[in-house]
């Protein structure tokens, strides 16, 4: 009996570090898209209080939005050239 309480203790242990952990990672997005947003919009102007890794993890969200946008104005001119002839 006690090997199997243990197990099953074990099991949702196991089951709760992945939860926690999967809350960490999305927890860490939502915090670079906020002061992605804040940068962008202006409430933010430094970044002087925000640790190396999320620095670099700020930088990479707004390399991907660039790279976003870039992809839709091509979509958007190509639309575009392609109506007019």
């Amino acid at each position: 009996m006690l090997d199997d309480e243990k197990t099953i203790l074990e099991q949702q242990i196991a089951a709760a570090t992945a939860r926690l952990e999967e809350l960490r990672r999305k927890n860490r997005e939502l915090e670079i898209k906020l002061i992605v947003c804040d940068l962008m919009s202006g409430r933010r102007n430094n970044v002087d209080d925000l640790t190396v890794d999320i620095l670099q993890d700020v930088q990479m969200a707004i390399v991907k939005y660039r790279l976003g946008i870039r992809k839709r104005i091509r979509e958007l001119c190509s639309m575009d050239s392609s109506k007019t002839t």
